[in-house]
């Protein structure tokens, strides 16, 4: 039997908004580099507050953003991530929406600041590689598309000691990743999922437990995958770390007649290398950390 590659010696960081979007998304990736060795770090930089939440999913909790936290936590177990770093800020909500406005909320935060905080633990943790959203957050959720302003501003920033100096001068050194991946969804699951809604009657422009995601649009904002992971026998992980998220809607949880389907469709997961850029002419990447010396 062939054995699996070691990757001990190398780092991730995941820079995301809210608990659930490690799961929902990426889980698969996650556990294929966790198994192997990859030191994974996440950032989380809401506490999810806003999320839709069935009454007696609160049992034993004393707000939303705990029990989303302590799902959080769980997930991050289940995958194999080593540190979960999370910042505070409330869930924006989608755009016009009043929590959009909150000043506590992570759309309204001083961008710089958050940067900062990036850039500090880019710095701290030294990661090879980073992932965060594409420019679009995936379905157009206002803290998705901040994150991916603020960790694409960090990653360029942290090896800079002119950026940030007080952090230089506290002892951190300047430190730039080598690679930055953005999250991008596959785009036969996303035509399948618009077949199968209108199959059903529902409005693929209003789909979630919210009626806020809208799967045409995350089509047509769609970037080219450039590297693709096969994470079919990553399956039962990624299920089980999604599966902490209970008080929310749960993409993987399929009816039995698209089951098999399903397990077909997402055995790989797709990024976006944005950094170093590509030429054009480059093979799809079957490693995210493909050319990169441990250490």
């Amino acid at each position: 039997m062939k054995s699996r590659p070691d990757y001990s010696g190398y780092r991730m960081l995941l820079a995301f908004a809210h608990p659930d979007d490690e799961s929902f998304g990426m889980g698969g990736a996650i556990a294929y580099y966790a198994e192997r060795g990859v030191a994974i770090s996440l950032i989380c930089s809401t506490n999810g507050d806003v999320g839709t939440v069935d009454p007696e999913f609160l049992a034993g909790y004393q707000s939303v953003a705990e029990l989303r936290l302590n799902e959080l936590r769980c997930a991050a177990e289940r995958l194999g991530i080593r540190e979960l770093i999370t910042y505070g800020y409330c869930d924006s909500g989608m755009m016009g929406t009043p929590d959009n406005e909150n000043p506590a909320c992570l759309w309204q935060a001083d961008e710089d600041e958050v940067t900062g905080r990036i850039v500090r633990d880019i710095r701290r943790i030294r990661p090879h590689v980073v992932v965060t959203f594409d420019p679009y957050g995936g379905y157009g959720h206002p803290d998705h598309i901040y994150m991916h302003r603020a960790t694409t501003r960090a990653f360029h920033a942290a090896g800079d000691p002119a950026q940030y100096p007080e952090q230089i001068a506290e002892g951190l050194e300047p430190y730039r990743p080598a690679k930055l991946y953005y999250t991008a969804f596959p785009r036969l699951p996303l035509r399948v999922m618009l077949l199968v809604a209108r199959l059903r009657g529902e409005d693929p422009r209003r789909m979630g437990k919210n009626k806020d995601l809208d799967l045409q649009a995350a089509l047509d904002r769609q970037l080219p995958s450039t590297a693709r992971l096969n994470v079919g026998r990553y399956q039962s992980v990624w299920d089980a770390a999604a599966n902490c998220h209970a008080s929310q809607q749960n993409p993987r949880q399929t009816q039995s007649v698209f089951d098999r389907l399903s397990r077909v469709i997402f055995r790989h997961q797709d990024f976006t290398r944005a950094y170093p850029p590509l030429n054009g002419r480059e093979p799809v990447e079957r490693d995210l950390f493909a050319g990169i010396p441990p250490g």
